[in-house]
Parts: structure tokens; sequence; C-alpha cells
């Protein structure tokens, strides 16, 4: 499969347009896609002026937009990774029976987008994911003035250019209309492994948010931070004709919390990485006394297990969804489907689950299909945290 490096391109502050950048953070990820594997170099800073933490140079946005559209829609078999009650109770105060919603990035978003019937008339769908049946692939396509709310749930992290992009969401709204967004928390790094997400180029905190979309012509409504996942906020930005232009932005303390926040970040990072060299370590012992093992979910924490570390013979890994089948050819992997790899998963004296957010349900499929439960040493689930709580 071919491999593509993600070209990056310089960039400066979007907040306050400084460049004196410190770097604070770099790492490196492989991910493979549909037709393509890709590797990401990420180069985090912290603005000296403003705070606002983000990648750069940062990866060009053509490239990204073909890497996204050559994605994967969500498996149906697999539940949402975000709650619908959140998203629904926020947005009912901002409701329009007779008007128009759109959707950015929700890919197949019916579940969702079916709980707001009654409180619009229309919703659509823009999302860039092939055979994701959106109406339409990019926010470009829509006309000008023509809905009333536009949505983005764990979107705006993943874009380079932030003002470009709020711009044309300003445009597609109608006057007044209203802009919701979700957004990972900046502040809530400490406590999770946001910072291993390779796409995310944007590291934001409320102020930091607010600042940008002023300067696009959008006002801060409201905040809130009972979200759809758990370490994010959400807010509310109304259209506005006047946009606020302030040149000497400049946020002292808010630098320095970024610079801690991005801290205590890294320390989580590295309890996993710790994490991960036990697990293998624990992989090469129970695989030395010829025992089973099955390692669940092609994510970015398998392919840290398995980067400069050969998995034994007599380990599988496995994923429900059948297009990853071949994700691992790379390193001379097949990924198996759970079903029919049911024997091998029942005698396994040591599961290894890469996804921990879906812990539970993995934990369920495995009792419900091999009357098996896995606990104690024959459990490693990675991307934990001391308390067994999903980091991810």
């Amino acid at each position: 499969m071919n491999i593509i490096e993600m070209p990056l391109e310089p960039r400066n502050c979007e907040c306050c347009g400084n460049t004196d950048l410190e770097s604070v953070w770099t790492n490196e990820s492989f991910v493979t896609k549909a037709s393509a594997s890709y590797r990401f170099k990420v180069f985090a800073v912290v603005c000296k002026i403003c705070g606002f933490c983000f990648s750069s140079p940062v990866y060009r946005n053509e490239f990204l937009s073909d890497y996204y559209a050559d994605g994967l829609s969500r498996s149906k078999d697999i539940m949402l990774p975000y709650s619908i009650e959140p998203r629904v109770a926020f947005l009912k105060k901002y409701s329009v029976p007779n008007g128009i919603l759109a959707e950015i990035g929700g890919d197949q978003a019916n579940d969702f987008q079916s709980s707001l019937n009654g409180f619009f008339d229309k919703v659509i769908n823009i999302e860039l994911t092939a055979n994701s049946g959106a109406d339409y692939i990019s926010i470009n396509d829509v006309p000008s003035n023509y809905v009333d709310i536009i949505t983005h749930y764990d979107v705006l992290e993943h874009v380079p250019r932030i003002m470009e992009f709020l711009t044309i969401c300003k445009g597609i709204l109608k006057k007044n209309g209203v802009m919701i967004c979700e957004v990972p928390d900046i502040r809530l790094y400490p406590r999770n492994l946001l910072l291993l997400e390779y796409e995310h180029v944007n590291h934001f905190s409320v102020l930091t948010l607010s600042t940008i979309a002023a300067q696009c012509g959008l006002e801060l409504l409201e905040v809130g931070h009972i979200c759809s996942r758990p370490f994010g906020f959400v807010a509310a930005f109304r259209k506005r004709d006047i946009l606020s232009i302030n040149q000497t932005i400049d946020m002292p303390f808010e630098y320095l919390d970024a610079q801690s926040y991005i801290q205590g970040a890294i320390y989580q990072v590295e309890n996993v990485y710790e994490h991960i060299k036990s697990i293998q370590d624990k992989i090469a012992k129970v695989a030395g006394q010829g025992k089973k093992i099955t390692v669940w979910c092609v994510t970015d924490l398998l392919y840290r297990l398995i980067k400069n570390h050969e998995l034994p013979k007599n380990a599988i890994v496995v994923d429900t969804d059948p297009r990853r089948q071949t994700h691992l050819n790379s390193y001379g992997l097949e990924v198996f489907q759970p079903k029919n790899q049911i024997s091998h998963i029942k005698y396994s004296d040591l599961l290894v689950i890469c996804a921990p957010r879906y812990k539970e349900e993995i934990l369920e499929w495995i009792y419900t299909f091999t009357g098996k439960r896995f606990s104690g040493s024959e459990l490693e689930v990675m991307g934990t945290g001391p308390s067994g709580e999903s980091l991810i």
C-alpha cells in the first residue's frame, strides 16, 4: 500500500498573528486509511503572546482534504463515539422549527440528526468521507445565507486554517444565525491522551476560540461543559456583521496556563508509553509459555504497541470492522474479525484492548459469544488512567 508523508507548511498564530512561538511537543504517527497509509509529524507550539496552542508547521490543507476523503465511514456495528443527549439538549435552546440546520463532519449521523425532528424543518449533512451519503462534500458548496444553525462537533481542532473555515461558516448562516461547536478543552489535557491525536492541529481554551471567532464576525453567546464527549466544551456563536479586530491581543496568563496543561498532558502520555512497554514484556512472557494472545482493535495505540516490536505467532489482532483486514499488512499481520476467531479468543490467556472507550462493549461481546470473562492479569487495556478510566 502506498505510504504518503503528510507535507507541512509554515503557520503563524491565528489568534493574534504572532510569529514568536515556543515548541512544546513533537510526535510522529502512522495510520492506514481506505487506499493509502499516511505518516504524520506533529509539531505543537504555544504562542508567547496570547497562549494559543497549535501545530506549526502544519499539514497542508489540500492534502488533509484528500486524507479525510480517504477515510472509512463509521461502521454501523460499532457504537457511537459520542452521546447524543447532550447535543440535543443544547440545540433545543436554538431550535428553529421552520429552519435549516447544517452539520459539518457528522459522517453517518443518522441517529443524531433524526433526533432533531421537530426542532428544524431540514437537516443537511456536510461530510468529506466517501460513502457517507452526505448532502454536500464541502462547506464551499453550501449556498450563502442558507442555514439558520450550523454545527460541527470535534471538527475545528482538525482545521489548519481556522479563520478561513469560520468565515465560510459565517457566510453560510442567515442573518443572526447561530454556530454551535464542540472542541477538546486544553484545560483537561492532563486528564486524557488528546495530545497523541495526530490529526488535532489546534488545542483550544474558551478564550482562544472565542477570540479567533470574534475576528471572523462570530460573537460568543454561551459556553457549556456538559458535552457529547467527556473532554471538551460546547460553545454557541451568533453571526454579526461587525468584526472584532484587536491588533494588541496579549494574554500572558493564557500562555502560562497552556504550558502547564501541555506538561500535564505529556506526563499522561509518558505513563501510557511505560504501560505499553510493560504490555510488550507481558506479551513476550505469555507467548513464551506457548499461550494464546488476542489484541483487539486497530487504533493508534495498537500501532504504538507493535512499532519496533514484533507480535509472536500465537498472538492475533482482531477488529469488528472488516475493512481493516489489510491495515497491518506492512507489519506482516492480518486483521481478523472476532466472529471468525471465537476459539482463539476463548482460549487466550491474555486479552489486550487498544480501544479503551469500547472496553465494556468488547468484554460483553466476548462473554456473549465465548462465555469467557477476562479480568485481572488476563486483561490489559491500553490508554486508561489509574482508576481504569478511558483517557481517549
